[in-house]
């Protein structure tokens, strides 16, 4: 299968996922990943969004995703939905698609 429409069923399986997330997966550099995710952008097929994720503090885990940082900053990833229509997108609509 070629590289453009792997990184299309990724998306369309999981929903959500980074450009990192999609290389890994695919065993594919990042900066192609995401060369081919703004081809499906231009043509309306996926949509960038920002997730936010906890820092971590440094005391009681690697990601911050125990709880004990309090109000540790929180950063953003940078995250693409598949947003034809198909599979968990549907709960999720794009911002173009009017509901």
């Amino acid at each position: 299968m070629k590289p453009l429409f792997a990184v299309r069923e990724v998306l369309q399986k999981q929903g959500m996922a980074s450009a990192s997330q999609i290389a890994a997966e695919l065993k594919l550099s990042v900066g192609l990943v995401e060369d081919m995710l703004m081809y499906w952008r231009r043509r309306g097929m996926v949509e960038q969004v920002s997730v936010g994720t906890r820092e971590s503090c440094g005391r009681s885990c690697s990601s911050g995703a125990c709880g004990s940082c309090g109000n540790a900053m929180t950063s953003s990833v940078q995250a693409y939905r598949w947003c034809d229509g198909n599979l968990l997108v549907e709960k999720l609509p794009c911002k173009w698609k009017m509901e």
